[in-house]
């Protein structure tokens, strides 16, 4: 794994686990463009803030949200994908799925979020 990837993964994991807002954005911007788009299965997203809002909501209403890697990322070109698993609650089964990157001068511009439905 590239280090570029390397940095990717780890970031990605600590914005979606940060709690505290300014921590988290400034994370956000180290890896994500500011023009970046987030499409989820239900909602798209635009730009830092509305990313950061979401992942804050997330974490509020569920203080047992975890979000981990299940395998390293792998890239072909400017794409990235990325196997994950979320724990929302302690009593549940985690959730999986996988986040898809698109990048451009080394920063996210497009993350496509693909959950399965195990949960």
């Amino acid at each position: 794994m590239s280090i570029l990837i390397t940095t990717l993964q780890e970031t990605h994991l600590a914005i979606w686990n940060e709690r505290d807002r300014l921590k988290r954005d400034a994370l956000m911007a180290e890896v994500y463009a500011p023009a970046i788009t987030m499409y989820d299965p239900h909602v798209v997203f635009h730009g830092l803030s509305e990313i950061s809002d979401f992942i804050g909501k997330i974490q509020s209403e569920d203080p047992d949200f975890v979000f981990t890697a299940a395998r390293p990322m792998e890239q072909v070109q400017d794409g990235v994908r990325f196997h994950w698993y979320i724990q929302l609650k302690k009593d549940q089964p985690p959730m999986t799925g996988i986040d898809f990157f698109l990048l451009q001068d080394g920063k996210v511009e497009k993350l496509y979020v693909f959950m399965d439905r195990n949960g």
